[in-house]
């Protein structure tokens, strides 16, 4: 086998891995969210991923050193980064870890293709816009918009949902700024880094070594949605882009909502209706018709 083909065979193994620990990342939210205050979790969710993704900078040969300039988009990355996480523990501590990896992971590059169309200005081509209903129409079906009121939005943890997709498209957005001076792995460091600290200002008077008294359940999911889904996940899907082209890249993210149904009825014992079926396969088809000619 060539040396490129073993290259690009490596990575798409690795891919599967990476996608198969954002899709069980929902149902390790979902268990964590049992154990204590929400802020204690993310807190020490960026603790390990910052403390494994350090060794991750250091074997890309990437500098861990930044430039001034980009400290504004760090921080603000890291600020829509620790809201996400708070939005993505309510969400699966109200709702169905099934249904949050559905509707989060295929609202994502939706919102994304539409925001990045509004701010640039730039006239979204006709299979976009086709993309882009089918994503609102297989949404509405996931979160079955019909039935709404504000009781059942905060009771199903779909508002939180919502919010968590709003706020992964504000971080894509920034990211989209921030890498045109800055590495992505030196940029992921130290956004995990500052989240860290941000996260540590929304503990106020709270004891954080709590956590120490769980058992090892909870030590198992924090490390798996810290180390797999974050240091491990993210590092992977970057890396696999710049190798592998963005098209390719992407389309495993395909993988996500369908292990997070997986693993969310074979962990958690959920149960799926045929709206989250139907609402997530239309979605699916408009991330695949979004991918469609994109390099």
């Amino acid at each position: 086998m060539p040396l490129k083909e073993k290259v690009d065979l490596k990575f798409q193994i690795l891919l599967v891995f990476a996608m198969m620990t954002w899709g069980l990342s929902w149902t390790n939210g979902k268990i964590l969210g049992n154990y204590n205050n929400v802020e204690i979790i993310i807190l020490w969710r960026f603790f390990f991923a910052t403390l494994f993704f350090f060794p991750i900078l250091l074997y890309s040969r990437e500098s861990i050193l930044f430039p001034l300039i980009s400290i504004p988009r760090i921080i603000i990355n890291a600020f829509f980064i620790t809201l996400y996480n708070i939005l993505y523990f309510a969400g699966t501590k109200y709702g169905l870890a099934s249904t949050g990896g559905v509707l989060v992971t295929t609202l994502n590059p939706i919102l994304t293709t539409l925001f990045l169309g509004l701010i640039f200005k730039k006239k979204i081509p006709k299979k976009d816009w086709i993309a882009l209903t089918l994503g609102v129409i297989g949404s509405s079906f996931i979160i079955q918009i019909w039935n709404i009121d504000l009781r059942s939005i905060i009771k199903t943890g779909n508002i939180y949902f919502l919010g968590a997709s709003f706020s992964w498209v504000c971080v894509t957005i920034n990211t989209s700024y921030a890498i045109r001076y800055i590495s992505y792995m030196t940029y992921t460091f130290w956004s995990f880094l500052f989240g860290f600290f941000i996260s540590f200002l929304l503990l106020p008077n709270k004891n954080i070594f709590i956590v120490f008294n769980y058992d090892w359940i909870f030590w198992v999911n924090l490390i798996t949605i810290s180390i797999g889904a974050m240091a491990f996940g993210q590092s992977v899907y970057f890396k696999a882009t710049s190798v592998l082209g963005p098209k390719k890249a992407s389309s495993y993210i395909l993988m996500v909502p369908v292990t997070a149904v997986l693993f969310s009825i074979i962990l958690l014992g959920e149960s799926i209706n045929h709206f989250t079926i139907l609402g997530g396969s239309l979605s699916l088809l408009a991330i695949l018709i979004l991918n469609k000619n994109y390099n």
